[in-house]
C-alpha cells in the first residue's frame, strides 16, 4: 500500500534501489535501459503511474498524460475527455444577454419617445451675454440680427456680433445676412413644424412673430409637450427673446406674425 498512498514515497524507494546498485559501466548501462531494470523497481514505477484517489470526472485520467500535458503547454487534453454539461451555462449567458439588450432597447425608445416630445438644445449663456441684446445696447429695431446670432452662436458655440446680420436692416423683405437663410412657408402649421424639425436635428430657428410693441423676431431653441409635430402651437416652443436675451416660452409674450417667414442659420 506504500506505493498506492504515497507515490512519491514509491518513486524516492525506486530511485534508492536503483542507487544501491554498483556504479559500474555494466550497471549504469543497465539503468540507462529501463527493460534492464530489476522486476521489483519495474514493478514500483509501473504502480506510480496508477491514478492516485478519487478524480473529478467519470473518466479516469491517465497520470503520465496528465503529466506530460502539465510540461508542455501546447499539449491540452481536450474537453470532450471529460464530462461537463456546458449546455445549461450557455443558455443562461445566452438569456442575461437577450434580456439586457431587450433593457437597453426598450431604454433607447423610451428616450427617443421623450425626445420627440421635449427637447431643448443647449446653449452657453456667456456667449448669449457677449451678443448682448436690445435693451442693453439701445439697437431697438435689430432683433433680427441678435435673433440670428443667438442661433448661431447655439450651433457652432462662439458668439458673433449682431451687426454681421444687417444691422439696421430690421424690415425682413431687405434682410437675411450673416450665418442665415431666409424662406417663407405656406402657412403657420407648415412654419412650426418646420422649426419642429431644425430643433429635432439640433439646429434653432429665428421666426417673425408680433408683440405688444409691433413686430418682432426671437430663436426658437427648444419645444415641449409636442405630442403631434404637425399639429403645433407658438405655446409649444421655448425662445431665446432679442429683446432683453432671456430664455421665455414663446407663446406667452407673442403670437405668430401671419406671413410665415423664418431664418435657419447657415452653418
Amino acid at each position: 500500500m506504500l506505493e498506492r498512498r504515497f507515490p512519491g514515497a514509491a518513486i524516492a524507494l525506486a530511485t534508492a534501489i536503483a542507487c544501491s546498485l554498483p556504479l559500474n559501466s555494466a550497471s549504469a548501462d543497465s539503468i540507462a535501459d529501463p527493460n534492464a531494470l530489476p522486476p521489483a523497481v519495474l514493478a514500483i514505477s509501473e504502480k506510480a503511474k496508477e491514478p492516485v484517489g478519487p478524480v473529478s470526472t467519470d473518466k479516469p485520467i491517465d497520470a503520465e498524460k496528465a503529466y506530460e500535458a502539465a510540461l508542455s503547454p501546447s499539449t491540452a487534453i481536450p474537453l470532450s475527455s471529460f464530462d461537463i454539461d456546458q449546455a445549461a451555462p450557455l443558455d443562461e449567458m445566452k438569456a442575461d444577454y437577450e434580456q439586457r439588450l431587450a433593457e437597453e432597447e426598450q431604454k433607447a425608445a423610451r428616450l427617443a419617445a421623450l425626445e420627440a416630445s421635449d427637447k431643448l438644445l443647449a446653449y452657453d449663456p456667456e456667449a448669449i451675454a457677449a451678443i448682448g441684446n436690445q435693451a442693453s445696447s439701445g439697437h431697438t429695431i435689430c432683433c433680427p440680427g441678435y435673433a440670428c446670432a443667438y442661433g448661431d452662436a447655439i450651433v457652432q458655440g462662439t458668439p458673433t456680433d449682431h451687426a454681421a446680420y444687417g444691422c439696421g436692416m430690421c424690415t425682413w423683405p431687405g434682410w437675411g445676412g450673416g450665418n442665415s437663410s431666409f424662406r417663407s412657408l405656406s402657412s403657420n402649421e407648415a412654419l412650426l413644424r418646420e422649426a419642429y424639425d431644425q430643433i429635432a436635428a439640433g439646429k434653432p430657428t429665428v421666426i417673425h412673430v408680433a408683440g405688444a410693441y409691433g413686430e418682432h423676431w426671437i430663436t426658437l431653441i427648444g419645444y415641449h409637450d409636442a405630442s403631434d409635430p404637425d399639429n403645433l402651437e407658438l405655446g409649444n416652443f421655448t425662445a431665446l427673446d432679442p429683446y432683453d436675451g432671456t430664455e421665455i416660452n414663446a407663446g406667452e409674450a407673442y403670437a405668430l406674425y401671419g406671413d410665415f417667414c423664418e431664418h435657419v442659420s447657415s452653418l
